[in-house]
């Protein structure tokens, strides 16, 4: 995803590390942050664990404070009905968008 979208995808411990962030350059104070980590259970089942963490600027906090706080409920549902990759896809094309 960082190679498809450079300049909303970081990822700042590398290919290895357990999390990426997207910002959109022309929204400054805003970027979301996906975190993961994998779940083993005694039978050996692996399960991905995804979560969303927005972080946002103060002033656009109080503007819209219903939206984020809702967003990671939002985005485990969007884990639920697409798949992650295709989640995360949308993530990224909604922080893409210009003001």
């Amino acid at each position: 995803l960082q190679a498809k979208y450079p300049n909303i995808v970081t990822l700042p411990e590398g290919q290895e590390g357990d999390h990426i962030v997207l910002r959109n350059p022309q929204l400054p104070g805003f970027e979301l942050m996906v975190v993961w980590k994998m779940h083993i259970n005694e039978e050996g089942t692996t399960t991905p664990v995804l979560d969303l963490l927005p972080k946002v600027a103060e002033q656009a906090l109080k503007q819209k404070k219903a939206a984020i706080e809702d967003a990671p409920t939002c985005f485990r549902s969007m884990l639920l009905l697409f798949g992650i990759e295709t989640a995360i896809e949308n993530l990224i094309q909604v922080v893409g968008l210009e003001k």
